[in-house]
Order: C-alpha cells, then structure tokens, then sequence
C-alpha cells in the first residue's frame, strides 16, 4: 500500500476535517521525506567512503614507491661515502 492510499484509508474512515487525521497525515508525509533524505545521504556516504579507501590505497602505494627510492638513495650515497679517496 503506497503513502497516498494509506493516507486517503485514514481520511476515508475518519474523515479530512478531523484534527488527528491532519495531524497523523503530515507526520506520515514528514517521515517520509525524512526517510528519502536520509536514504540518499546514506548513499552519498558509501560512495565517499569508497573513494576515500581508493584513495588510501593509492596513496599507500606512493608511499611505498617512494620509501623504496629514498632507500635506493641513501644506498647510493653511502657507498659514494664509503669509497676510497683518490
């Protein structure tokens, strides 16, 4: 049963006039576009935190890269260091 029917049920054997039936029928419709509202936020979370947990992993990856050039570097330097003077 959709909101609509729902609400035009309540109406139907309460009548539109009535104070409560008002009142139960904005709080439907309001909890109804707090759920929308609060669905689509909880997707855009999902899809930010997948792309945040790609860009750790990228970022991870360069991290590793380049604590293997500077590795690489201090390696070179220390033996330029370590070779005998001429």
């Amino acid at each position: 049963m959709t909101l609509e029917e729902r609400v035009a049920s309540l109406e139907q054997r309460l009548g539109k006039n009535d104070e409560l039936v008002r009142e139960l029928r904005d709080a439907v419709y309001v909890t109804a576009e707090l759920e929308t509202t609060h669905s689509k936020r909880m997707k855009e979370l999902a899809n930010e935190a997948a792309a945040h947990a790609d860009w750790l992993r990228e970022h991870q990856q360069a991290m590793r890269d380049l604590d293997s050039r500077i590795v690489g570097l201090v390696s070179g330097f220390g033996e330029f260091i370590s070779r005998p003077q001429k």
